[in-house]
């Protein structure tokens, strides 16, 4: 594939709230020029979803080999689905597939395990190639996983992307299933996992009343704080680990279990306020004189969320990505299009300050 200045891409991205897909038909250099052409949000079915939940669940859990297998055995099952919402948004952007120069995808993250040296997203990039004759870039983390990294959080460049053109001194807090935070300067770049963002919220809400999410922190808003179980969450191993650091969806899965099993708006309460306490520790962890903080991911629109975090940093202006022009629940689609540009162009992808990684490097693989 010749290498071009700017390129039509899509991105694609399902991230751990396992909700749906997101994807955005961007041109983009992959580093300074990204115009956004069209983008869409496709809800998982409800079958689909507890299917996703099912296959991992019931992963083999002590064996690390059967588990790597076991999902690989599931593969398919993600890969016809994907392939679904890829012809109904190629249909919908009505653009001829030799148009399209590339499309980026991360895949649905089903484990990441990088002590181990394992982060598997699953769907095969090669399938779809195959199928739809369109390059493909997918497995952006293997290479960074390989070589030191934990590949994860892999967005980083992008989200320096859009620092560079706000206010210095800000940063981007992604609110998604795990919450992570990027922090630009002239002199470095920063980034790492903060905590179990709207996983564990969401987890409870479907366990409790079978919603997808808490609607604007409405459960939360009714509930008391438990107390005893907050503090045992602070003292987590992970929040004295100094970043770069990465988080599996499943990680905190031992206080949902606790969690479960107390009132329910306590519950989401003491989740949310989990969530809240993740983030101020990791503002605490990062040392910077942050005067603005940008709000992305699915989280922002909780408004729990959002005014506890508020009343926890009242010396910084925590705005949403919205106010920007970004719609910040496309944001990652956009950042997986942006992400495989960089790519195909040998970029770096990650480097020593945002994924541990031993030298800025580029990822993903190239299929067509």
């Amino acid at each position: 594939m010749s290498i071009r200045k700017k390129y039509n891409v899509i991105g694609i991205m399902s991230g751990t709230s396992m909700d749906g897909l997101d994807f955005s038909y961007i041109k983009t250099n992959g580093t300074n020029f990204v115009k956004i052409i069209k983008e869409s949000t496709f809800e998982f079915t409800p079958h689909y979803k507890n299917e996703l939940r099912k296959i991992i669940s019931k992963a083999p859990k002590n064996n690390l080999s059967q588990q790597i297998k076991y999902f690989y055995e599931n593969e398919d099952y993600i890969t016809n689905n994907l392939l679904k919402y890829i012809r109904i948004f190629l249909r919908k952007i009505n653009t001829k597939k030799n148009i399209i120069d590339l499309i980026g995808i991360s895949g649905q993250t089903v484990l990441h395990n990088p002590k181990k040296k394992i982060s598997i997203q699953l769907g095969s990039c090669s399938k779809i190639n195959k199928i739809l004759h369109i390059p493909i870039i997918g497995n952006f983390r293997e290479n960074d996983i390989n070589n030191g990294g934990q590949g994860a959080p892999i967005g980083s460049f992008y989200h320096k992307y859009i620092l560079n053109k706000v206010s210095k001194k800000t940063a981007i807090i992604n609110l998604g299933g795990i919450s992570n935070i990027t922090y630009s300067s002239t002199k470095e770049l920063i980034a790492f996992d903060m905590g179990p963002g709207n996983s564990l919220i969401d987890d409870l809400t479907f366990y409790f009343y079978k919603k997808r999410f808490d609607h604007k922190g409405n459960y939360a808003k009714k509930g008391s704080l438990i107390k005893e179980v907050l503090n045992d969450f602070q003292k987590d191993v992970f929040f004295k680990q100094n970043y770069p650091k990465s988080l599996d969806r499943e990680y905190f899965n031992r206080f949902f279990n606790i969690l479960k099993n107390k009132k329910n708006t306590d519950s989401i309460h003491t989740a949310s306020m989990m969530s809240v306490m993740s983030i101020i520790m990791g503002i605490k962890l990062l040392k910077k004189n942050i005067k603005k903080i940008i709000v992305t991911g699915g989280g922002r629109k909780n408004n729990f969320l959002m005014k506890s975090i508020g009343n926890k940093l009242i010396k910084i202006k925590i705005m949403k990505i919205d106010q920007f022009g970004y719609n910040g629940d496309l944001l990652e689609a956009q950042m997986f299009a942006y992400l495989a540009v960089r790519s195909l162009k040998k970029l770096p992808l990650s480097t020593p300050n945002t994924t541990g990684v031993n030298k800025s490097i580029t990822g993903g693989y190239l299929y067509s």
